[in-house]
C-alpha cells in the first residue's frame, strides 16, 4: 500500500504519517524499485494506534514506549497522561474565564487589567477632580499602572478596594489623597535629610485617615526580613515600587508606626 492509500484508509494525513517517520514513533517502510514506501498491514495498524493515542492527548514522544508496554503495566504511564491533561484543561479554564472578566471590563468601560471597579472609579473620579492639574493627573496615571501590577500579580488585597472605595465615596477623603500624592511628588528627588519635616508631615497624615494609612498594607517587605525569600519573588519589592528614597522613608516609619517590618 502506498502512503495516500494508508491516509484513506486511516483517516491520517500523508503529511502526519510523514512526520511519524522523521519524530521515530513509526519506521520507514521498504520502498519499491519506484522510490515509493510500500506499506503493510503491520503499519497500518501501528498507525491507526498512533493516531488514536495521539487524539487521546498521549504526546508524540512517549507513544513509541507506550506501544511497547505491556497492556498490564500501562497504568501509571497512563496516569500521568490523564494528569498532564487535567492540568491544561485547569490551565485553559483559568484562561477562558480570564478573557471572559477582561471582556467584561471592556463592556464597563473599564480599563484592560484586574484592577477592581472600585478602584478604578476613584481614581477616575480623582481625575475629575483636578482636570486642570497635569502633574497630579499623571500622578494618578502612575498610582494606576503601580495597583494594576498589584493586581496582576496576585489577588488585590481586600483592604485597599475598601480604602479606594472610602475615597470615591467621600469627597474631602478624595481631597486628602489628592494631597498626599502632591506631597510625595514634592519630596521625590531630594535627599530625605532634606526634607525630613514634610516626610513627617506625610507620615501624620497617613496615620490620621486609616483609609489612607491602608493604601501602603499592599506594599512588599524587602528580601532578607522574616519572609522568606520564595515569598519575595511573587512581586516586586518596596525599593523597586518606590526607588525614590524620600518616599521610600515615608513608606518605611508609616509601617513601623503600624507595627509591620519594612
Amino acid at each position: 500500500m502506498r502512503i495516500g492509500e494508508i491516509a484513506r484508509l486511516t483517516g491520517v494525513s500523508a503529511r502526519s504519517i510523514r512526520h511519524y517517520h522523521r519524530s521515530g514513533v513509526l519506521a520507514e517502510p521498504p520502498r519499491t524499485t519506484g522510490g515509493y514506501r510500500e506499506y503493510d498491514v503491520t503499519a497500518l495498524v501501528r498507525i491507526s494506534r498512533i493516531a488514536f493515542l495521539s487524539d487521546s492527548g498521549v504526546p508524540l514522544r512517549e507513544i513509541s514506549a507506550l506501544l511497547e508496554t505491556a497492556p498490564g503495566s500501562m497504568a501509571d504511564d497512563l496516569a500521568a497522561v490523564r494528569s498532564g491533561i487535567d492540568t491544561r484543561i485547569a490551565a485553559l479554564t483559568r484562561q477562558r474565564e480570564r478573557l471572559d472578566l477582561i471582556a467584561q471590563r471592556a463592556a464597563d468601560g473599564l480599563p484592560l487589567g484586574l484592577l477592581p471597579e472600585p478602584v478604578s472609579r476613584a481614581l477616575d473620579l480623582c481625575r475629575y477632580a483636578v482636570p486642570d492639574d497635569p502633574d497630579l493627573t499623571a500622578l494618578l496615571d502612575r498610582e494606576q499602572d503601580l495597583l494594576d501590577l498589584l493586581a496582576l500579580n496576585g489577588d488585590f488585597p481586600v483592604q485597599l478596594t475598601a480604602s479606594y472605595t472610602a475615597i470615591a465615596f467621600d469627597a474631602g477623603r478624595r481631597t486628602r489623597y489628592l494631597d498626599l500624592l502632591a506631597g510625595f511628588h514634592r519630596i521625590e528627588g531630594r535627599r530625605p535629610s532634606e526634607v525630613e519635616p514634610q516626610i513627617a508631615d506625610l507620615v501624620d497624615a497617613l496615620l490620621a485617615d486609616q483609609d489612607l494609612r491602608a493604601l501602603v498594607a499592599g506594599v512588599p517587605a524587602e528580601p532578607g526580613d522574616e519572609h522568606d525569600a520564595a515569598d519575595a519573588t511573587h512581586g516586586p519589592t518596596l525599593e523597586q515600587l518606590l526607588p525614590d528614597p524620600a518616599q521610600r522613608e515615608v513608606v518605611r516609619r508609616l509601617l513601623a508606626a503600624s507595627g509591620v517590618r519594612p
